[in-house]
């Protein structure tokens, strides 16, 4: 594939993440917020702080002594480098649907796969090429009793998918606090 069809083609890519990441947040703007969380995670020396905004359970389904549910999550955040000759950090929005298991009435693994802009694609001495990545996320959390705060543990990835090499990609060990608004 010639240069030329091959940057085009990332363009329109690029393009069309974008128009499906602002049409799926126009939806969540309309679902009322069930959670605000603020996540600080790091890995190799890169840090992550992030906001992220989740929606009330969009699906439920009762299980005999558990049960799932599928909420989205609208993020904002920002990443760090050590040092290097790049940015030290850029910036990210991310939409991101989370399935949770809830296999207590207040603990739970979550798993969530969604789609990342980031201002640039040079952090410290790291190339991700792409702005657009995608974000793999699972973890664990507990809702304290008769609190609206809940505690959590993501493990966080960032990929492009081999768009375009290189794809090094971003993981981050992140910790999660939440405060539920039902």
């Amino acid at each position: 594939m010639s240069t030329t069809l091959h940057n085009f083609a990332s363009t329109r890519f690029v393009r069309h993440a974008v128009i499906a990441v602002v049409t799926t947040a126009s939806c969540l703007i309309s679902a009322h917020a069930a959670e605000l969380s603020a996540l600080w995670g790091e890995y190799k020396g890169y840090h992550n702080i992030t906001l992220a905004y989740q929606t009330r359970p969009l699906w439920v389904h009762n299980l005999a002594n558990s049960r799932l549910d599928l909420s989205l999550e609208a993020s904002a955040g920002q990443v760090s480098a050590p040092a290097g000759s790049g940015h030290g950090s850029l910036w990210h929005v991310g939409l991101t649907p989370f399935a949770r298991w809830w296999f207590t009435d207040r603990s739970g693994i979550e798993v969530g796969i969604g789609a990342n802009l980031f201002s640039g694609t040079r952090i410290g001495d790291k190339t991700i090429s792409t702005a657009f990545q995608f974000g793999d996320s699972i973890g664990v959390f507990h809702r304290f009793a008769n609190t609206p705060w809940t505690l959590g543990l993501r493990l966080t990835h960032y990929s492009n998918a081999d768009i375009k090499e290189p794809n090094p990609g971003q993981d981050y060990i992140q910790l999660r606090a939440s405060y539920d608004f039902n």
